[in-house]
């Protein structure tokens, strides 16, 4: 067991978020006002040395410091190919050793994925990391966000306390979400598909994949608070998520029913994956964690946000 990080309550403290232009980094910025954001316009996290030289010149505010790590490279459904792999890899490796060198106190939080458990299961517990076969689809990225979890238990145990702490989270939602269909997740896709098909009266629209598939989702801002008390937790990889699964027939169901459109939905039945993915959110539920919205606002969320990115 590692043992929780010394406090240094009296000394200086800044909050630093790498990848704050993104769907969750932009959730960490909106819960830390006057926070150092991040972004690959400041360094490419993929070159060690960009990487380093970037943290030497802000070396004094990086010092005591509560560090964000939220950045990476996404492709959407297919995330198993040599280039997802290799950048996210670097971009793990690279931001956790320059976090090692440069942070004193304080403690870092690097965001992994909940593809990095193995495929079979319908419950994912912490302890089920490493276990088994990863997805096909998504190995290259499930790779490198397990070598970003790896990196933080061995920092720690370089350390002799915990100040690494890998944060699981479900799939996400929420403000500053991406809505391009080459590389956007599954609710702004299947959004943009209903709306596409009541703006131009189609009678039918075709959903990829199956409708009694179950998913887990969570608002960015919740991952947020649920990662504030992970830190403070005593484990080193946490999951954080809503505790309940929605199928992808629901979520399709309830935004036609909000979009208004009423022709008929037709699933390809293709690309499934697995029926029922849910992680294991026992320990930040014991942790007082719940989360802030259900899943019949993140359809109201979903369903105003395709009409103000004008796919209506």
């Amino acid at each position: 067991m590692i043992p929780p990080k010394p406090r240094h309550d009296s000394e200086p403290h800044s909050v630093v978020v790498i990848g704050a232009t993104g769907l969750l980094g932009s959730a960490i910025v909106r819960a830390n006002p006057g926070c150092i954001q991040l972004s690959s316009s400041d360094f490419d996290a993929t070159s060690y040395i960009d990487t380093k030289n970037y943290f030497r010149n802000i070396a004094e505010k990086i010092e005591n410091s509560t560090i964000h790590i939220a950045c990476g490279v996404v492709g959407g459904i297919a995330q198993q190919d040599y280039a997802m792999f290799l950048n996210n890899t670097k971009i793990a490796m690279n931001t956790l050793e320059c976090c090692d060198e440069f942070q004193a106190t304080g403690h870092t939080i690097y965001y992994s994925s909940s593809c990095v458990y193995p495929e079979g299961l319908d419950r994912l517990g912490e302890t089920d990391l490493m276990t088994g076969e990863l997805a096909s689809t998504k190995q290259g990225y499930a790779f490198s966000k397990l070598v970003g979890i790896k990196m933080c238990e061995y920092l720690n145990h370089k350390r002799g306390f915990k100040q690494f702490t890998a944060v699981i989270p479900p799939n996400l939602w929420g403000d500053g979400d991406n809505w391009d269909l080459n590389t956007c997740h599954v609710l702004p896709a299947v959004t943009q598909k209903i709306y596409t098909a009541h703006r131009t009266g189609a009678d039918t629209v075709e959903i990829y994949g199956s409708s009694d598939t179950r998913r887990e989702f969570l608002r960015s801002d919740d991952v947020v608070t649920a990662a504030h008390l992970a830190a403070a937790s005593e484990l080193q990889v946490v999951n954080v998520g809503s505790g309940e699964d929605i199928s992808i027939g629901e979520c399709v169901e309830g935004l036609a029913e909000r979009i208004g459109y009423t022709g008929q939905i037709v699933y390809t039945g293709e690309g499934t994956g697995q029926h029922k993915r849910l992680l294991d959110t026992t320990h930040s539920r014991s942790q007082g964690f719940a989360p802030s919205n259900n899943y019949s606002d993140m359809l109201d969320y979903m369903a105003t946000q395709g009409a103000t990115h004008g796919i209506s």
